[in-house]
């Protein structure tokens, strides 16, 4: 997802919030969103602190967050969002660049009357283009929503990702959001399991090779990147000592760790 409609997304929620709500605070604002979505305050007040208040602890929302915060705006889903808000700037562009040309012309007084007729016919050449770059714009957009859309996203699976189709909805059949491909972290983000023969550290600079999540029922999930965990979005921690020492099993889960009874 780019960062511009990140952003833009999430001050349009903000000001939507503001008309529907008598108190501006951070909290009543968030708690307005709550109210008509699956989103917790919570979350919501993340995403203001980092576009609205300019915070830099504010987390970057997930997918998840930014298909609510859509249909919040009365959109279908992210891709609708911008499907729609890419053929505004189009339009904005066009009578942009049509106001200047008038600004200028404006600044010469003398016009002949050969003038008028060669810009009313620039003009009607120019609707026409523009309507016809916002119907190709739309077909096009159309076949790439579908399934079968040569543009990857990607999707966690339980263990890793897996490529899917943007256009496949906002989550994949595995009930995981589908996010922009992201070739780095693709091929390298995985959920592993460990045990006490695992290097978990570089033998060149003693960095760690795993990094670890602490989920709701105390279990620990060890994965092989750093960055954001894929289903909540909270940031994972490099592995420590303690936490081999505390968690890490000390047999592996194969015949041959044990001793056989020869009776």
């Amino acid at each position: 997802m780019e960062e511009f409609y990140l952003k833009k997304i999430t001050k349009e929620v903000f000001e939507k919030a503001q008309n529907k709500s008598a108190s501006h605070s951070n909290y009543a604002l968030s708690k307005e969103v709550e109210a008509t979505t699956t989103l917790s305050y919570r979350t919501v007040e993340r995403a203001f602190d980092k576009y609205i208040n300019g915070r830099s602890k504010g987390n970057k929302p997930i997918a998840n967050t930014i298909e609510e915060f859509c249909r919040y705006l009365g959109y279908r889903d992210y891709a609708e969002y911008v499907e729609n808000n890419k053929a505004k700037e189009l339009v904005q562009e066009e009578i942009g660049l049509r106001e200047n040309e008038e600004i200028d012309d404006s600044s010469v007084r003398v016009k002949t009357i050969s003038n008028q007729k060669r810009w009313y016919s620039i003009s009607i050449f120019g609707t026409f283009a523009l309507t016809l770059i916002i119907t190709v714009y739309f077909i096009a957009k159309n076949r790439a929503s579908e399934p079968s859309a040569s543009i990857k996203c990607m999707t966690w699976t339980g263990s890793e990702f897996e490529e899917i189709a943007c256009g496949s909805g906002a989550y994949s059949t595995y009930g995981t959001a589908i996010e922009a491909y992201e070739k780095k972290r693709f091929e390298n983000f995985r959920r592993v399991d460990v045990d006490i023969t695992t290097q978990f550290f570089s033998e060149q600079n003693q960095k760690p090779l795993f990094w670890y999540y602490k989920n709701d029922q105390g279990e620990i999930e060890y994965y092989t990147s750093a960055g954001l965990h894929p289903v909540n979005g909270e940031t994972l921690k490099a592995i420590t000592e303690y936490i081999i020492e505390k968690y890490v099993p000390i047999h592996q889960n194969k015949r041959s760790s044990f001793v056989q009874d020869t009776k």
